[in-house]
């Protein structure tokens, strides 16, 4: 599903919403004077926005048929996001419009943005409105770890609870229209139920899978490779896919992280690359043999829709050679199709796995990249290299600003966005 066509779906289901808005019965006609005009704006923006946070709830559900549908997880999460901050936005004015109907002026304008007991049916929405500016607060300024950003994240649930509970209660549109009623009612159901099926009894209903550590290697600077063996079954994969894998070590900590595969499809067991970029990864090097992990997955669409009869040219920068060592291993023998790899590093002590890349097959050709000696790689440079690049499949894994370098690089090369795959990690 290409990204114009699921924002062309959800801007189509907001219109609904709208429509079936202006086909309700209105008390007073809906723009007769000011504050009338305002308060029925103030309406609009809380439908629209409880429209949209439920679809965002929806979004945020990791499977595999939604990972295929999205072409990757990381498109489904990008769109999660901003449904996420547009639907904050017009639920935070949505009380705003409100006050000059409801608040007469703006001395009354503090009690009627705060509970009170007798009103039943608002206070739900404020104290949603109030839980949804806190956790804002949280993530933009104080910025937490990544395991408490998580776990305070699920309160996203309630504050969605709570402002259903107020679409419900409140006399609206909503309640006296039923096609509106019922349009909403459905996807605020389903965004509550994709809320306590995923993060509240994920670990009952999503599919893991129980490995141990063998043993962890380091193969460059801060850079170490896990080496995982199945317990029972093992998990099934594609080259250039990741998995979500938890460690069961009290000094590490137990929540899930995404971790591209580094194994080939053929290997018993699985292999992760890890390098150090923060308090978690640099806790890993510590793991011991036989430390029980689970594993979710696998996911990802980096390489699904290659066409294996065009030359190829993969990209990485960093540790994000990663998913192609699984892929060049991933290869059989007989393939003749010349794949060449563009290994960007900052030196040669931190360029994991670059003996490996070195010992491949004359089907493979490795151009190391040295950022300290040759500055940034580009578009016009890898010209330059390997020639024409029209019939070319460009794989590129690198960090977000790299991958949007070269994208807008081959772009002005002319260079067909369907020959360019990419995948970056925003969660």
């Amino acid at each position: 599903m290409t990204k114009k066509i699921v924002i062309s779906s959800i801007i189509i289901l907001g219109l609904i919403s709208v429509f079936l808005w202006w086909l309700a019965p209105a008390p007073i006609p809906r723009f007769s004077n000011s504050t009338t005009t305002m308060a029925n704006i103030g309406q609009l923006c809380g439908l629209v926005g409880t429209l949209l946070f439920a679809i965002s709830l929806i979004l945020s559900v990791r499977t595999k048929w939604m990972d295929r549908l999205f072409k990757g997880l990381n498109n489904l999460y990008k769109i999660h996001h901003y449904l996420g901050q547009i639907a904050f936005c017009l639920l935070l004015v949505h009380p705003l419009f409100l006050i000059p109907k409801y608040a007469g002026n703006m001395a009354n304008a503090a009690k009627f943005l705060l509970p009170d007991p007798s009103h039943i049916a608002t206070n739900p929405g404020i104290f949603s409105l109030f839980m949804m500016i806190l956790l804002l607060v949280l993530t933009l300024y104080l910025r937490p770890k990544y395991n408490i950003w998580k776990w305070t994240h699920k309160f996203l649930g309630l504050a969605f609870f709570l402002a259903s509970l107020h679409v419900y209660l409140i006399v609206s549109d909503t309640s006296r229209f039923w096609p509106l009623k019922l349009y909403m009612l459905t996807f605020i159901g389903l965004g509550l139920v994709s809320f306590v099926g995923y993060s509240l009894l994920g670990r009952f209903l999503i599919k893991k899978y129980a490995y141990q550590v063998v043993k962890v290697t380091e193969i460059a600077a801060d850079t170490w490779e896990i080496q995982m063996s199945p317990v029972a079954s093992s998990i099934k994969f594609k080259p250039g896919q990741f998995v979500f894998v938890s460690f069961k070590d009290k000094n590490i900590g137990n929540e899930s992280h995404p971790f591209s595969i580094s194994s080939g499809v053929n290997d018993r067991d699985l292999s992760i690359t890890v390098k150090n970029l923060g308090d978690y990864t640099a806790k890993l090097s510590q793991l011991k043999s036989g430390t029980p992990v689970i594993i979710e997955g696998a996911y990802g669409a980096l390489a699904a829709n290659i066409d294996d009869t065009k030359k190829q040219i993969w990209i990485a920068g960093g540790i994000g050679i990663t998913p192609f060592i699984s892929l060049a291993k991933s290869r059989t023998a007989s393939a003749k199709i010349p794949v060449e790899i563009y290994y960007c590093f900052r030196s040669k002590e931190q360029a994991a796995h670059l003996k490996y890349l070195q010992s491949l097959p004359s089907s493979f050709t490795l151009i190391p990249f040295c950022a300290k000696d040759q500055g940034r790689l580009s578009a016009e440079i890898i010209k330059e290299t390997s020639g024409p690049l029209e019939n070319t499949e460009i794989i590129i894994c690198a960090p977000p600003a790299m991958i949007q370098s070269l994208r807008r690089g081959l772009k002005n090369l002319n260079i067909n966005n369907q020959n360019i795959h990419s995948e970056e990690f925003s969660f």
